[in-house]
């Protein structure tokens, strides 16, 4: 996004890499996820397992070569098939590595996590043909990830979701600060400052900070055009530092996982959506104006695909789903737009979507 605010990388994103800020603070979410989501994954894999119930891992790995081959006789399908696709190998993979962990084989000297780990990099190179069989968009690639998230029938995932909802809603009855750009930088800056001196060691430390700097982040977004490809390097690693200091709070016991989860995923979320709904709106009142602007922009509007997870598209509300999805449907023409400020006919982000596509498929 903005310089600074959220480093631009675009050599990473032409290698296929996630290129998000906040490498540490997404660390912690990992192994907090683990911890805090542990045994509803572990009941979720036994309700999957029910549809494959192998005796043996020679039985596993037959069924999953089976597989394979019916997958390679699979040609261009359209996203809605690819979807479901994706989502038999899941229920198909937890089933033969459950079967697989066991240690059911009856052959000595066999050793099946070799051959099902290789029929599995098979079934990636597979998948991503698949993926890549006709263009994909941008829509496709927010979808994909929606579908196929490994938590999308988690109950209790959903319950928090549910819980938290009406206080982020409540963050839109809050009046942004007034001021020109620089002061709304210096505002927000200081605020950042004071809140690591005083620590968030509490939920309800952790819900005044996020309110306050949902506050401060609207405040600069009406301030987007001028600050668009200015350097907030400071903001941007403060605000680092408040994120983890709410992950080392729920380690120590000050908030539950669940909280810190859900509250900062959300509040992720959300800054993704205004932003890019304030850069829709940019690009269409003409406020972008010179090359850097536009290169910035553009930026911005690959944010939520790149940025975005399974977990991120699990927890996000049905309004900012929505708003999500007409922004990508826009996607290509705002770009369009912006290459035009920029003076260039480059359209190599075209094949973005199936790259992040890919570069989903391979995580599995």
């Amino acid at each position: 996004m903005f310089k600074g605010l959220f480093n631009e990388k675009t050599d990473l994103i032409k290698k296929g890499v996630e290129c998000k800020s906040y490498s540490k603070i997404r660390g912690q979410c990992a192994k907090l996820l683990a911890v805090c989501f542990a045994t509803v994954a572990l009941a979720s894999c036994g309700n999957k397992t029910d549809n494959y119930i192998f005796q043996t891992d020679e039985e596993a790995a037959n069924a999953y070569k089976s597989y394979l081959s019916e997958v390679r006789n699979m040609g261009t399908i359209s996203t809605e098939r690819l979807i479901e696709s994706v989502k038999e190998w899941q229920i198909l993979r937890d089933s033969v590595y459950a079967c697989i962990a066991k240690g059911t084989t009856s052959r000595p000297h066999q050793n099946p996590e070799n051959t099902v780990r290789m029929l599995h990099d098979s079934l990636r190179i597979e998948f991503t043909r698949l993926a890549l069989s006709q263009p994909r968009s941008f829509a496709d690639v927010l979808l994909i990830k929606e579908k196929t998230s490994q938590y999308r029938k988690d109950t209790e995932l959903a319950q928090a979701v549910t819980d938290a909802e009406p206080f982020f809603r409540s963050l839109d009855s809050v009046a942004p600060c007034h001021g020109n750009a620089k002061q709304t930088v210096s505002i927000y800056q200081s605020f950042l400052v004071n809140t690591l001196k005083s620590g968030i060691d509490s939920k309800d430390k952790m819900l005044a900070f996020i309110q306050e700097e949902d506050r401060m982040f609207r405040s600069f977004l009406s301030h987007l055009p001028e600050l668009a490809d200015a350097d907030l390097s400071v903001i941007t690693n403060e605000t680092e530092k408040c994120c983890l200091s709410i992950f080392q709070s729920a380690e120590n016991g000050r908030l539950s996982y669940r909280d810190a989860l859900v509250y900062t995923a959300k509040r992720t979320n959300r800054r993704i959506v205004l932003n890019a709904l304030v850069c829709c709106d940019d690009i269409d009142q003409n406020r972008v104006k010179s090359e850097e602007q536009a290169r910035a922009y553009v930026w911005m509007l690959l944010q939520p695909y790149i940025s975005l997870d399974g977990f991120s598209m699990t927890v996000m509300s049905e309004t900012e789903r929505i708003k999500l999805y007409e922004v990508a449907n826009n996607t290509p023409l705002m770009i369009a737009n912006l290459n035009k400020i920029i003076g260039t006919e480059n359209d190599q982000w075209q094949v973005l979507p199936e790259v992040l596509i890919k570069i989903m498929l391979t995580s599995i």
